[in-house]
């Protein structure tokens, strides 16, 4: 006789979310970066990465070839990309706010994950404070409540997923380039 039961996860509302990292290499000569897309439950779906040299020199200015170049990664690893996000996070102090808002604009969600005041924001984008030290800075406005978006966020921060997937990133990372 099997025994009854009810499997909550089919009444669950469901989302998907990409978590964006970019780490400098330990020489400083280039930065590695991942796309990691996961369930809202946690569960893994994709990961990508990929790296590129950051160019140096006097001929560029402070801080923009990092810029151009965790550009560079985010447009690979946009390109590489099987699965769909509702959102897509990045660290705030790992992505140049110019990236997304002078560089290229995502056609989904997209939002930089601070910890903190201190971290540079672009006119473009709208502040969500989530406690009193995470905000999200949104390169295409803060999701309109019950959006498909907002619930992914939502789900996220209820399982306490909004930190965490990037750790698990870096870890990715760092597998794939030291195996």
């Amino acid at each position: 006789m099997p025994i009854p039961f009810r499997d909550l996860g089919e009444d669950e509302p469901s989302g998907v979310a990409g978590f964006l990292r970019f780490i400098g290499e330990p020489d400083g000569g280039g930065i590695r970066g991942a796309l990691f897309i996961m369930s809202t439950r946690g569960e893994p779906i994709e990961f990508a990465f990929t790296r590129v040299d950051v160019h140096s020199g006097v001929l560029w200015r402070p801080g923009h070839a990092r810029s151009r170049a965790v550009f560079a990664l985010a447009k690979a690893l946009f390109e590489s990309a099987g699965n769909q996000a509702d959102v897509i996070l990045s660290l705030a102090e790992e992505t140049p706010p110019e990236v997304f808002s002078d560089d290229m604009h995502p056609e989904i969600p997209l939002c930089r994950v601070a910890f903190q005041d201190t971290v540079a924001m672009a006119p473009s984008e709208d502040v969500q404070r989530l406690s009193e030290t995470l905000l999200l800075y949104w390169t295409t406005g803060v999701p309109c409540s019950g959006s498909a978006t907002a619930r992914t966020v939502e789900l996220l921060g209820q399982r306490q997923l909004l930190i965490e997937p990037f750790e698990r990133a870096a870890q990715g990372i760092q597998e794939a380039f030291d195996s």
